[in-house]
């Protein structure tokens, strides 16, 4: 008998790292005036301080040097991962990044332990959404909403950008640790 695959999406920033915190500084070398993450209640808080080309320069970069020593993943990721495993999950870990940052990525999760099955690289993660997919994990409420239409149990770590979400009824929390425990209940 074959076994049925339960499979788990998830996002790499701002879920198993904190990108914003690079982000802005990234972005600060582009406008000085540029808003604190703290301020970033939409998804177009870039709008107005720099131009779609530099912001999208601005997160390449960090992609494509995603490698270096002091980008670290949150303390829980790793447990956070294995523990889906454990669970009988295929873990897809599902990035919006450019395809050159594949071997980059590779190796920060290598350097850091962290297992998955598949990676996925592309501007839209939501082509995942299939019968087979039970968990996704994301900061953004566009594809927390998608996950919830499709069926799938949905969280993600909160942020000002998703807080406005919490009022409908999506499941937010501060940690991996705390969205692992609301993911697993039966």
């Amino acid at each position: 008998m074959q076994r049925v695959v339960r499979k788990a999406v998830i996002d790499i920033d701002n879920t198993l790292w904190h990108f914003c915190d690079l982000l802005y500084e990234r972005l600060r070398m582009i406008n000085k005036v540029m808003p604190p993450p703290e301020q970033w209640a939409e998804w177009d808080f870039w709008e107005g301080y720099c131009s779609l080309k530099e912001f999208m320069e601005a997160i390449n970069d960090i992609h494509l040097n995603q490698d270096e020593e002091r980008h670290r993943p949150y303390p829980e990721a790793k447990g956070f991962l294995s523990a889906l495993r454990e669970h009988g999950f295929s873990i897809v870990l599902a990035s919006h990044r450019i395809p050159e940052s594949r071997k980059q990525t590779e190796r920060w999760l290598g350097k850091h332990d962290l297992i998955y099955d598949e990676l996925h690289l592309s501007f839209n993660k939501t082509v995942l959404f299939d019968d087979h997919c039970r968990i996704v994990v994301d900061d953004a409420p566009h594809v927390l909403e998608k996950a919830r239409e499709k069926g799938a149990r949905s969280a993600g770590l909160l942020f000002p950008w998703n807080r406005v979400c919490l009022s409908s009824g999506f499941n937010l929390f501060r940690n991996l640790n705390e969205a692992l425990h609301y993911l697993l209940e039966r």
